[in-house]
């Protein structure tokens, strides 16, 4: 039975991710022909020594967005785990201190073209809390190796407005994928007067995932025409722009 992973949050479009105890300074770490060599910095927030150990595990990604462990990841086809080589893989820091954790890609001869993807989880605690296992805290997230050729494109459909668990508007809708690699990208609405009434600063689909439901939280109440907007990031080996009109109707 799949269970489900603890999903932390992620801050795009800042340098520094916080949480108890230590802070990392990347959501994803992001591979191709020309970025074969990567770093990540854990730092020690506290005032005592932390410990830390790295890991990569898979994880799958279902329709709704939630991330869930591989049963047997012997299974898993497209691993990044194979390719990617890092150190150090655990260790302690002092109160105030930094660790840099170094990753470079080993790609063996013949490799196909595609992506190859798992998931780096960094566990850290109190090095002298005596409840260090309870109190330990974690972070996931996506290594992504792409190789040769890879391409993607993206629909939207299904749009609807509705009331969250708050009774806040809420625009829901599907982004549908196709190709050989995830996607990864932000949406902006647009309402009918011109004006941004939701955005979200990056959603992904993880191949092989053909679609996955996504939630905008709105502002307002939007009624006639509205626009949304769909832009892969740039600087993770994004390049699609899809935009799609709907009315919505009360």
């Amino acid at each position: 039975m799949l269970r489900l992973l603890s999903v932390f949050l992620i801050m795009w479009l800042t340098s520094n991710v916080a949480h108890a105890h230590f802070s990392i300074d990347k959501s994803r770490l992001y591979f191709d022909k020309a970025n074969r060599f990567q770093t990540l910095t854990i730092r020690n927030n506290s005032e005592e020594p932390i410990v830390y150990i790295v890991k990569v595990n898979h994880v799958d990604m279902t329709e709704q967005g939630k991330l869930v462990a591989v049963a047997d990841e012997s299974k898993v086809n497209q691993s990044a785990k194979k390719l990617v080589r890092y150190s150090p893989r655990r260790g302690s820091i002092l109160p105030g201190g930094s660790q840099v954790l170094r990753f470079t890609v080993k790609k063996p001869a013949g490799l196909d073209s595609g992506e190859f993807r798992s998931q780096l989880r960094i566990e850290g605690g109190l090095q002298n809390d005596p409840n260090q296992l309870s109190a330990r805290v974690a972070y996931n997230l996506p290594i992504i190796v792409r190789h040769g050729q890879t391409d993607a494109e993206a629909t939207m459909h299904s749009f609807s407005v509705v009331n969250n668990e708050k009774g806040e508007p809420e625009l829901q809708f599907y982004l549908t994928r196709s190709g050989n690699r995830s996607t990864f990208g932000a949406f902006s609405v647009i309402d009918a007067t011109g004006q941004e009434i939701g955005k979200t600063k990056g959603v992904s689909v993880y191949e092989p995932l053909e679609k996955r439901i996504v939630k905008i939280l709105l502002n307002q109440r939007p009624t006639g025409k509205l626009t949304v907007h769909y832009q892969e990031l740039p600087e993770f080996g994004g390049d699609i722009k899809v935009s799609r009109e709907f009315m919505v109707i009360n």
